[in-house]
């Protein structure tokens, strides 16, 4: 795989997580141009955020037919058009359809960004997943940063103008420097059969990776969404200020996501199973240590339980790349987001319902049930799952 191909699609990574995060960060400061509330504004971006989710299906099963390749231009080109629509949106009904828009064309990435580096070689397939995830996690960590100053320097327009425009660049690289030819290759039956019997491996891993990424999508939303909300209650002392949560929070945001490099590099050297075990204990250890701790062992407990949720991400993109045939990549890679994002979306009102009931320790003890459950699928894993 060209090198030029890897950075893009990486870059595309960290521009999807970014532009769908914006909004929400500058609705504050768009509220006076639309002559609405912020809580109006916030609710806009629930088409967008549904399309991200239902986009992927269709998204995958076009790339397996159109070309991966071509669908990632749509992706780069279609996203920044999104984004200057947003922009020059003057009205309640233009700025919800278009940040429909934007949540259509970023459906994209994932099914698609993904197949195509699952196709470079297994020898270093973990390490490249891993390190596109850093990537991706280093688009919401900066996704604040980006929002936030452009919209005091320029103004909020500013902070879909100038990503946009980035992004339509990235796009024109990509439709340059990338052949727009169907790039799937069919892949040997045989090599689908490694992990189970002939005839049900697509049902055995398919429910696996799906049940994985039920529990990792709410576990992953449910740690992101209530960190700062979190350090917030517990830094008593060294956390006074909005600015300085804001702070603690980026930083174990960045710490985390570069643990998924370690574990990318782990898994193309060792079995599955051994590793993620042993992520899942201190993963529940780090969880406990989270519940009863504030201040400085607080910020250490929970950059650990970040890290350790963070480093699950490419364990199970690496099943499946390893096992699924190249021309069915981006549909299964389509289905597997879907149900990802469909469950972290439940972490939303868990954490509201159970914040009611006396703070974060009920959602927290949730999470250690289903870790535990989740070592105990992964350890269903026949040895050789490489």
């Amino acid at each position: 795989m060209p090198l030029i191909q890897i950075i893009l699609i990486n870059i595309g990574h960290a521009l999807v997580h970014l532009l769908m995060l914006l909004f929400p960060v500058v609705a504050a400061l768009a509220a006076t141009s639309f002559e609405e509330n912020y809580g109006t504004l916030i609710m806009l971006t629930t088409g967008s955020w549904v399309a991200f989710g239902l986009g992927s299906l269709p998204a995958g099963w076009l790339a397996d037919r159109w070309g991966r390749n071509l669908l990632m231009s749509v992706f780069f080109v279609g996203s920044g058009l999104s984004c200057l629509l947003v922009a020059l949106s003057q009205s309640y009904t233009q700025l919800t359809m278009s940040l429909l828009c934007l949540g259509i064309f970023s459906a994209i990435y994932h099914p698609v960004g993904i197949a195509i580096l699952a196709g470079g070689g297994q020898k270093t397939m973990g390490r490249r997943l891993a390190f596109n995830g850093v990537w991706g996690n280093l688009g919401v960590a900066f996704s604040t940063i980006v929002a936030v100053g452009l919209a005091q320097l320029l103004g909020w327009q500013s902070a879909f103008y100038i990503p946009g425009v980035f992004s339509i660049i990235i796009g024109l690289i990509w439709i340059i420097w990338v052949p727009q030819k169907n790039n799937i290759q069919i892949t040997d039956r045989r090599q689908f059969d490694i992990f189970f019997d002939k005839g049900t491996a697509w049902l055995a891993l398919f429910k696996l990776v799906a049940l994985f990424s039920i529990i990792i999508g709410f576990i992953f939303n449910a740690v992101i969404v209530s960190l700062p909300k979190l350090l917030d209650e517990r830094l008593n002392t060294i956390g006074e200020s909005a600015n300085s949560v804001s702070f603690f929070a980026f930083t174990i945001y960045i710490i985390a996501a570069c643990a998924q490099l370690t574990v990318g590099h782990l898994i193309d050297r060792f079995q599955v199973k051994p590793i993620f075990i042993s992520i899942s204990v201190f993963l529940i250890i780090s969880l406990i240590f989270v519940i009863f701790t504030t201040n400085f062992f607080l910020i250490i407990s929970a950059s650990i339980m970040m890290a350790l949720v963070y480093s699950t991400l490419p364990i199970s993109d690496t099943l499946l790349a390893r096992n699924i045939p190249s021309h069915v990549r981006s549909r299964v890679f389509a289905l597997i987001y879907f149900i990802s994002f469909t469950a972290s979306a439940l972490a939303i009102p868990a954490i509201a319902i159970l914040h009611l009931r006396g703070g974060f320790t009920e959602l927290y003890v949730i999470m250690i049930i289903l870790t535990a459950v989740l070592a105990l699928i992964i350890s269903k894993l026949p040895k050789q799952e490489n």
